[in-house]
């Protein structure tokens, strides 16, 4: 590639970027376009699978256990979601009606048994079609707002969660495992923070066989942080639609 005897290559972002450095190359001579992440995967042969007819069952419900540890998005890989979301989800961010729940809700705190004895109930009810709690929230007009929102995105936003200051859920787009984001760093993180936007890690989501990141933004009344606005975002669709865009 450096002599131009090669016109595209296919690698690892950090194997080239080792590489690069490692030969005293300019990294950013080259154009790099995503093309996708490669989970490892696992062949059974029929002999196998006669013998345990119940083990790929358990091995799709434990694959998660199975994940290489999370890892951080590259700094191009940052800007292409930011190009992609940023200015839409600050349009989000000003709707009245938003700040105004998350300020009702601040008003109402719950002691720390109060909100874990809800998040316990939720997780559990969670795993039933009839959700009641998760189904009333999902009715309100600030979480339809949020459908319709992340309609627009074809699949590059899987999830919208809107906190208060404690990290209870206040608006939600579609079903959230747990009631309480309080406990984790896409909720903690943006509060220890100048930048108004915060990435967290990549994690491989076993339900939807796609790589996630969620990305968090403050909610802000007179420059005070009230709450979190938190997107799940799937990272593949997300740069692919990048690429689409700048070709």
């Amino acid at each position: 590639m450096h002599h131009k005897r090669i016109d595209r290559i296919l690698l690892d972002l950090d194997d080239f970027e080792l590489a690069a450095s490692k030969l005293g190359i300019n990294k950013d001579e080259y154009q790099k376009e995503f093309f996708r992440y490669v989970p490892l995967g696992l062949f059974a042969s029929h002999s196998l699978i006669k013998r345990l007819p119940e083990f790929m069952q358990q091995f799709d419900e434990n694959i998660n256990t199975c994940a290489q540890a999370q890892f951080p998005l590259s700094k191009s890989e940052e800007t292409q979601i930011l190009d992609r979301l940023y200015s839409s989800a600050k349009t989000l961010l000003n709707l009245p009606s938003l700040v105004e729940e998350v300020q009702i809700s601040n008003e109402s705190p719950l002691s720390e048994p109060e909100i874990m004895k809800r998040d316990q109930l939720w997780i559990k009810e969670s795993k039933h079609v009839g959700h009641a709690d998760a189904l009333t929230m999902l009715d309100l007009p600030l979480s339809k707002v949020f459908k319709k929102w992340q309609s627009q995105f074809k699949g590059v936003v899987t999830e919208l969660i809107l906190t208060d200051s404690q990290g209870k859920n206040i608006a939600i787009s579609k079903l959230t495992s747990d009631y309480w984001q309080g406990d984790e760093n896409k909720f903690t993180k943006i509060f220890k923070q100048s930048k108004d936007y915060n990435f967290d890690s990549v994690t491989y989501d076993a339900s939807t066989h796609h790589f996630q990141v969620q990305l968090s933004f403050p909610v802000l009344d007179n420059n005070s942080h009230i709450g979190v606005l938190i997107l799940g975002v799937d990272v593949e669709k997300a740069l692919h639609s990048s690429n689409e865009k700048s070709n």
